[in-house]
């Protein structure tokens, strides 16, 4: 509203400026005409600023996200909350969120999923969390998108082939995730399941994981069966980049009944090069026995591949005194290569060897070689074989093989073998055209 309070001050002026002059009178009045005037536009603003609607701008969020659920969607107003059951889904921007149940608060621009229950009282739909490259399936999440940080209650994810269980999980943004009571293990099931069955893992009260990256740990320990070791570490460096790089290689536990408790298949991985690397593991067992190996896989592009492997065991039988005791060694070699036709489309090398003691994998009790229990032979062959394309074709060859059988200890080895083949010459036939005789000239005379 106008101020009238003006009008009245304006009417004692006028009683002032009645004896003035005519012209000094009407210079006034404008003058306060043009000052009301002014007055009264300002006042008129901020009428309108105070009446007008403003756009609620809490709605852009839910207008720019996209989301499903199977048995209701429920957008309630006046909480400013989106609700979605029962298989529902959620997709903003780089954000994939699938869960039993999701609640969207877009006044906080926060996002929360978790489980529902079924018909037997068991939670099931667990949440599954995506963002760029980044994967995570935990129990429940709390996700904001404005500051990308996150609450997460005990996540499942994977980190190139390391498996990491924690029970609480703050992510700080893309790069940096910060895990308390945590268990890594490369022995685990990421996906589904209120438990894991873990045959081994390092339990981590405190960490921080890098995606793509590292795990750093306070002080840490090794647990068997869930029974804890004195296997600890005030601190610990678990790395899990995408990219090939040299490090441990954590071992399986186990118990022989010959042998007694064991470590297998541990050893140390060295990224030598790009073209190819080397893997030392052994095994030791609480009665003495032990065993080594060496392995290494080669690649060279669009030329050759292969990987080449020795194994070694030192074998010890019952214990010292008693009359089943005994030693014995067994050794095996294995060598694949094979040639990459582009290289040089004329000429081709290939080998596949398999050589050792006939009863190594009998006598061997590393878990790797069970498949090969009943493997009573050894082959192995080599061979070598060049073209030349120029007429008459030529194609020679060498090869060379031997074979070992495990009943009867015999070992059968061939010779280099040499093998040429020339192509069908025709010594009357002209330089030029067909090689071959047309017989569509040659008629049989009767």
């Amino acid at each position: 509203m106008i101020n009238f309070e003006y009008f009245f001050n304006l009417i004692n002026i006028f009683r002032y400026i009645k004896l003035l002059s005519k012209f000094n009178f009407f210079t006034t009045l404008i003058l306060f005409t043009n000052f009301f005037y002014i007055f009264s536009q300002e006042e008129l603003n901020n009428i309108n600023k105070s009446d007008s609607i403003k756009k609620n701008s809490n709605e852009v969020l839910l207008d720019k996200v996209r989301y499903n659920a199977k048995n209701y969607v429920k957008i309630d107003r006046t909480e400013n909350k989106l609700y979605l059951y029962d298989e529902a889904e959620l997709y903003y921007q780089d954000v994939e969120l699938r869960a039993g149940i999701i609640i969207l608060d877009y006044s906080k621009n926060e996002v929360y999923a978790g489980r529902i229950p079924n018909d037997k009282d068991s939670l099931i739909q667990f949440p599954y969390f995506k963002q760029a490259n980044n994967e995570v399936n935990p129990d429940s999440i709390r996700f904001n998108f404005d500051t990308q940080k996150a609450l997460i209650w005990n996540s499942k994810s994977g980190e190139n082939g390391m498996d990491v269980f924690s029970a609480l999980t703050k992510k700080q943004n893309d790069s940096v995730y910060y895990i308390k009571d945590a268990r890594v293990s490369t022995a685990g099931k990421v996906l589904g399941g209120e438990t894991e069955d873990l045959d081994y893992y390092f339990k981590v009260r405190k960490g921080k994981l890098i995606p793509g990256g590292k795990i750093i740990t306070g002080f840490t320990n090794m647990f068997i069966a869930d029974i804890p070791t004195p296997l600890a570490l005030p601190f610990a460096y678990f790395p899990t980049t995408q990219t090939k790089e040299s490090g441990f290689i954590f071992p399986s536990f186990g118990e022989s009944n010959n042998k007694g408790y064991y470590l297998q298949n541990g050893g140390y991985y060295l990224a030598l090069s790009d073209y190819f690397d080397l893997s030392i593991t052994g095994d030791y067992y609480t009665n003495g026995s032990y065993g080594f190996r060496g392995q290494t896989i080669y690649n060279v592009k669009y030329k050759f591949r292969g990987n080449f492997n020795f194994r070694y065991e030192n074998l010890i039988n019952s214990e010292r005194g008693l009359p089943d005791y005994g030693k014995s060694t067994v050794f095996n070699l294995t060598w694949s290569h094979t040639k990459d036709s582009k290289s040089s489309p004329n000429s081709n090398f290939s080998a596949s060897v398999n050589f050792g003691s006939s009863d190594y994998y009998q006598k061997s009790l590393n878990q790797l070689n069970s498949p090969n229990f009943l493997n009573n032979n050894l082959s192995s062959s080599i061979s070598y074989s060049r073209t030349f394309p120029e007429y008459p074709r030529v194609t020679v060859s060498l090869t060379s093989g031997m074979s070992q059988n495990s009943r009867t200890n015999s070992v059968n080895l061939t010779l280099p073998t040499f093998t040429a083949n020339l192509e069908r010459i025709f010594p009357f036939a002209p330089k030029n055209g067909s090689k071959k005789r047309d017989n569509s000239k040659y008629k049989p005379s009767i």
